[in-house]
């Protein structure tokens, strides 16, 4: 059995058993790792502070048939202000979720991990937690391979645009000639559209003070929420909380 050591954030885990528990960590170097902390729910069981959902460590692991198994870790950030937080903790539940689903077995990326640490930070002090869902969910899908054409028809072609519908079928906007390529478009405003190509642009942390009317709000909520289960082809459980305490 292999041991090595890696740099991982804990973005999931179910408990084993009475005091195990099974961890699903995103590292750098080997994407998504399934491994198994021993005794971790023990009071003074030296994994505790590394293992806690969110916590960005270092671990040392080894190498198992069907699961690895965690040696040691050693904790470089907890993001407890997250977890203290019943709104925030609930976004980052549901960013965690969208990233495991996104992120095939061992589908190692330096670009998602530093994005998704990047995002943690982020969410500890970002005021408008509705607005951050949308620009982490078209970001994660842009990083992930399904970046929206919203620069002009994905049919055509066509930049100049006076009304514009978005088609999660088709993968981006399409002008009034080609609306009817997917019966399920969405028409959207100019207003929304330019939001969305503000996102694409802009880092992560640019987008902090981004302001938007409510109705562009709820806009862009439908045309990207709709674009990512699309992609996905399934809604992530922690969507429904989300849904349920009413502050998605």
């Amino acid at each position: 059995m292999g041991v090595y050591t890696t740099e991982a954030i804990v973005v999931g885990y179910r408990d084993l058993g009475e005091a195990d528990r099974i961890l699903t960590l995103f590292s750098p170097e080997r994407g998504k790792i399934h491994a198994v902390a021993r005794g971790v729910r023990r009071p003074r069981s030296p994994l505790l502070a590394g293992t806690q959902l969110f916590s960005y460590s270092k671990f040392l692991l080894v190498e198992g048939k069907n699961l690895d198994s965690v040696s040691q870790c050693e904790l470089k950030e907890s993001f407890f202000k997250i977890r203290e937080d019943l709104d925030r903790m609930a976004y980052g539940a549901y960013f965690a979720e969208l990233l495991r689903i996104s992120t095939r077995e061992c589908d190692k990326s330096e670009e998602v991990f530093r994005f998704f640490l990047k995002t943690l930070f982020l969410l500890q002090v970002w005021e408008d937690l509705q607005v951050m869902a949308r620009v982490f969910e078209l970001k994660l899908m842009a990083l992930q391979g399904f970046k929206p054409q919203i620069f002009c028809c994905v049919n055509c072609g066509e930049k100049r645009m006076e009304k514009v519908w978005f088609s999660s079928l088709s993968g981006g906007i399409l002008c009034e000639k080609c609306k009817n390529k997917d019966e399920k478009a969405i028409r959207i405003s100019n207003e929304t559209l330019s939001v969305m190509k503000h996102i694409l642009k802009k880092r992560f942390e640019e987008l902090a003070e981004l302001k938007v009317t409510q109705d562009v709000k709820n806009e862009l909520k439908e045309v990207i929420l709709n674009f990512v289960l699309h992609q996905l082809e399934r809604k992530p459980r922690t969507l429904s909380f989300l849904e349920d305490i009413s502050i998605l």
